[in-house]
């Protein structure tokens, strides 16, 4: 028998990875679930496993969510991410079709802290909507 818990990650900065990755969604007709959980991680440390089926991230039930809107779940959680799982929901070591696993396995974030060179000049084009806002209402208001 499989038992339901909670298990709580928490992080200082955003930057550091939780150190799991997820698997399924409903458009793969499976459950949510994790696939790897890197040794010494916050996942591994905060008892994450491997084959943990995710009924819940926070407060929104997985059952209906597709892969990509577990993974928005995930990330809109911050540093404080509550996972539901049911354990070993899913058998990950003797996978029978290796290959279609591969195919659906993504990896919520990197493993490693370094994220690429960041140009400072570059910005969102959301951002630049809002600045070019901004200083219209700024010439408005000079005239």
């Amino acid at each position: 028998m499989t038992d339901s818990v909670l298990v709580q990650l928490r992080r200082n900065v955003s930057a550091t990875a939780w150190g799991f990755s997820i698997q399924g969604g409903q458009e793969h007709g499976s459950c949510i679930f994790i696939q790897k959980v890197k040794p010494k991680s916050i996942a591994d440390r905060s008892g994450l496993r491997a084959g943990d089926g995710v009924e819940q991230i926070g407060h929104t039930p997985t059952q209906y969510l597709r892969h990509e809107q577990a993974k928005m779940e995930i990330i809109r959680a911050g540093n404080e991410l509550d996972l539901y799982v049911r354990r070993n929901a899913v058998n990950v070591s003797g996978s029978s079709s290796t290959q279609e696993s591969n195919s659906r396995s993504y990896v919520v974030e990197d493993s490693t802290d370094y994220r690429g060179y960041t140009n400072p000049n570059v910005q969102s084009r959301s951002f630049k909507i809002l600045q070019d806002s901004l200083q219209y209402a700024e010439m408005q208001e000079g005239k």
